[in-house]
């Protein structure tokens, strides 16, 4: 192997290294930004995660509290109810014996009046 045959086997390597150099610079800067670009997608996804975490405490929160509503209003209507029925109820039975007063005060009268026509 003569000189120029060495020189020129030194610059093809020389140049080979140059280029595959330049390659490793800018895959090493895409492996970069991706990583920047996971490490921001990673803390994005944590964010919506907690975001979503808290949205969901505050829905259940807040259905508790509806739930609470709910049942108080449906007890508050029960007890309305009940009450109604309780007064119609004493106004029946206040009426049954009135009736049955009135009734019994008729056969009185007629039997009186049956007493008096024997007597005449």
């Amino acid at each position: 192997m003569n000189a120029e045959q060495w020189l020129t086997i030194s610059q093809l390597n020389n140049e080979q290294r140059i280029l595959a150099d330049a390659q490793i610079e800018k895959l090493e800067r895409e492996l970069s930004r991706m990583r920047t670009s996971m490490t921001e997608s990673v803390q994005s996804l944590e964010q919506r995660e907690m975001n979503t975490n808290l949205e969901y405490e505050q829905l259940s929160m807040r259905a508790n509290a509806l739930r609470e509503e709910l049942h108080t209003e449906i007890e508050r209507m029960l007890n309305d109810v009940i009450k109604f029925k309780v007064h119609i109820q004493k106004g029946l039975e206040e009426y049954e014996e009135f009736v049955a007063e009135e009734t019994e005060k008729e056969c009185l009268e007629q039997e009186q009046e049956e007493d008096v026509g024997d007597e005449v």
